[in-house]
Formats: structure tokens, sequence, C-alpha cells
């Protein structure tokens, strides 16, 4: 009978330290499995950002194999400097 209660006390023993050690790797998986969403939605913003930022490039660089070209410069002394060519007026719609 003895030996039957120290059986079935370790079989107890046994089976809670299993459960503790399960729910212990299920806790760890769920906090894994967050961080990785967090990460991969980090991703994500970072690819964005990688995309507008190549994009800017093509731009930058087509604009400087155009540096050279005397109407592409007009263009944009027109456009960001507000210059103009003499004898030209320039008008501003100040109505807005």
């Amino acid at each position: 009978i003895m030996a039957a209660k120290r059986r079935k006390s370790t079989s107890l023993f046994a089976t809670a330290v299993i459960l503790i050690i399960l729910f212990a790797v299920g806790f760890e998986l769920l906090q894994m499995h967050e961080k990785l969403a967090a990460a991969q939605g980090e991703q994500a913003i970072i690819s964005q950002r990688l995309s507008r930022q190549r994009q800017e490039n093509r731009t930058l660089e087509a604009a400087l194999e155009r540096a050279d070209d005397p109407e592409f410069l007009q263009q944009l002394a027109r456009e960001q400097l507000g210059m103009v060519s003499p004898g030209e007026k320039d008008f501003y719609d100040v109505s807005h």
C-alpha cells in the first residue's frame, strides 16, 4: 500500500512538473509570436521607406543627368527660385 501511495504521489508530482513546463513553454511561444508580429510590422514600414527612398533617388539621378540642359535649368530657376527671363513679367494670383 505504501509503495502504491509513493508511486501515486510521484506520478502527481511528475504530472505537475510537466504541466508547469508546458505552461512556461506555451507562454514563451506566445511572447515570441508577438515579437515576430511586431518585427514583421516594422519590416513592412522599413520596406515602404526604402521604396520611397529609391524612387527619390531615381528622380534625383534623372535631374543630375539633365543638369547641363539649359531648358531644364531655366525651368528649375522659374519653379524653385521664381526667376523670370529679361523682359518677362511674372504675375501672382493674390485672390486666394
